[in-house]
């Protein structure tokens, strides 16, 4: 089987508004095997660009949509300074997009509906997601856990913790393969 990774990582160097500390989420509802029951700092997939920018403003840069071959969607990046990166997706170019996937990374202060945020252990993830470690995981799909990487989910959509030295250094919500 071959797996098609779509996370990427981003660079963010502009200015925007962004927010400097955001609240705890709210606890999702559904199965966290499934990423759109995941939120990040009031954030949830499908969310509207309206919605987004009332919670982190404008972004510094707006990539332009780009056609995935794998979906049929259409794909712009979405960055902020204060290091969210949101991919929108639209079913054509013109479409009023929504938030496909999520990324964070230092130095936002954002968390994820369970207080997990960038600089968070590993043993802290564990502890805060241990009762959905290894939950949601599709029959067949190899378990990708390694010292650098937590998946709660699938790599098919779930929440995707990245460590450096023990410590969370990259959250990304959605869809890793396809």
């Amino acid at each position: 089987m071959c797996l098609s990774l779509t996370m990427s990582l981003s660079l963010v160097g502009c200015s925007g508004k962004g927010t400097a500390s955001a609240p705890k989420s709210a606890a999702p509802t559904g199965t966290l095997g499934d990423p759109a029951s995941e939120t990040i700092g009031g954030l949830s997939l499908g969310a509207t660009p309206a919605s987004v920018e009332k919670l982190l403003g404008a972004p510094a840069t707006k990539s332009p949509p780009q056609e995935m071959g794998a979906t049929g969607e259409f794909v712009s990046d979405w960055h902020w300074t204060t290091g969210e990166t949101l991919s929108m997706a639209g079913s054509t170019a013109d479409a009023a997009p929504t938030v496909g996937s999520i990324t964070l990374e230092a130095p936002s202060k954002l968390t994820t509906s369970r207080g997990v945020g960038i600089g968070t252990s590993r043993a802290e993830v564990e502890t805060i997601y241990k009762q959905f470690l290894g939950v949601g995981r599709q029959e067949g799909e190899p378990d990708t856990t390694s010292p650098e990487q937590l998946i709660i989910g699938s790599v098919y959509g779930g929440t995707f913790f990245q460590f450096t030295d023990g410590k969370v250094s990259r959250i990304f919500v959605g869809a890793g393969a396809e």
